[in-house]
């Protein structure tokens, strides 16, 4: 999974040569937190938050004059899980900016949580499996044991002590599948 399946394209931006008002008129009618400031060439130059547009002590200044520089950036092929952690430790958005440093998308919380739940097949037909297994070698039998019946993986995750969720599909009796797992696991 890569950034570009779950970003925000073109986000809404404020030119970093135009008054600051512009970025303020902006955040207020489409209800933005951060409006990223990009030059005449579109290369990301940085952002402005709500509480910054609110505190501009005059509204003529250039945007970028204001703007702070990111700290972080994302390119659409990074993998979704690197921004998973950046996410989840203190940024409510990542801006993606290609090569060139043109901002070509925006990563937030909801395009994030999609991106989770198509990784974890949530939505998806068929039946979760809980095993508990001691050893990586126990989670490849329960695949094999699943694989040689032909059931179609949807995912696998991982729970809490050891839980392995296995999301299979074509399964008809799903008590007797998991009491097959469990017997081979003993």
């Amino acid at each position: 999974m890569r950034v570009r399946d779950f970003m925000t394209r073109d986000p809404p931006v404020a030119r970093a040569d135009a008054p600051v008002s512009d970025a303020q008129k902006l955040a207020a009618e489409i209800g933005l937190a951060v409006v990223f400031v990009v030059d005449g060439e579109g290369r990301l130059v940085g952002f402005l938050t709500r509480k910054a547009l609110a505190a501009v002590p005059d509204p003529n200044l250039p945007a970028g004059k204001l703007a702070a520089a990111p700290t972080v950036t994302m390119g659409p092929g990074d993998p979704l899980e690197r921004a998973v952690i950046l996410l989840s430790e203190r940024y409510l958005l990542l801006p993606v900016v290609d090569e060139e440093k043109h901002l070509i998308g925006v990563l937030t919380s909801a395009g994030l949580l999609h991106g989770l739940a198509h990784m974890a097949g949530l939505g998806e037909q068929g039946t979760r499996i809980r095993i508990r297994v001691s050893s990586h070698a126990d989670a490849y039998r329960a695949l094999s044991v699943l694989g040689a019946k032909g059931f179609p993986l949807v995912a696998v995750l991982r729970g809490d002590g050891g839980e392995l969720i296995i999301h299979v599909q074509g399964v008809e009796d799903p008590p007797s599948l998991l009491a097959e797992l469990e017997g081979i696991l003993r």
